[in-house]
């Protein structure tokens, strides 16, 4: 296709039917179609698209949605669900007597 050719292609984002004027290897109508095939092509989202509607299209995409996430995980026993609570429980005690020995410390000695 020379330049003097007023054959017409279709754009390959939008499909409008154009006759290319910069070069005969000219793929889009325009320059917001060629930046808007190069953004899906990356995967960046549409300039209007506000961010949480991209991250939650992101999220989709890779299937991480809540629903995705929670059908996929295991549901604890209640004897799972109880032995968490008392290692918690543990843990929680230790750190209380950790931070009283830290205090103890940190308290200037009587005089």
């Amino acid at each position: 296709m020379s330049l003097l050719d007023n054959s017409q292609i279709a754009c390959e984002y939008c499909r409008r039917k154009f006759v290319p004027k910069k070069r005969w290897v000219q793929k889009y109508c325009g320059s917001p179609c060629r930046v808007a095939a190069c953004n899906q092509r990356a995967g960046r989202a549409h300039p209007l698209e506000s961010q949480s509607a991209t991250k939650a299209r992101r999220r989709k995409e890779r299937g991480r949605t809540p629903t995705a996430v929670a059908v996929n995980q295991p549901v604890p026993t209640n004897e799972e669900v109880l032995a968490a609570i008392g290692q918690l429980a543990e843990r929680l005690t230790a750190m209380e007597q950790l931070q009283q020995q830290l205090l103890a410390l940190l308290r200037p000695p009587p005089v």
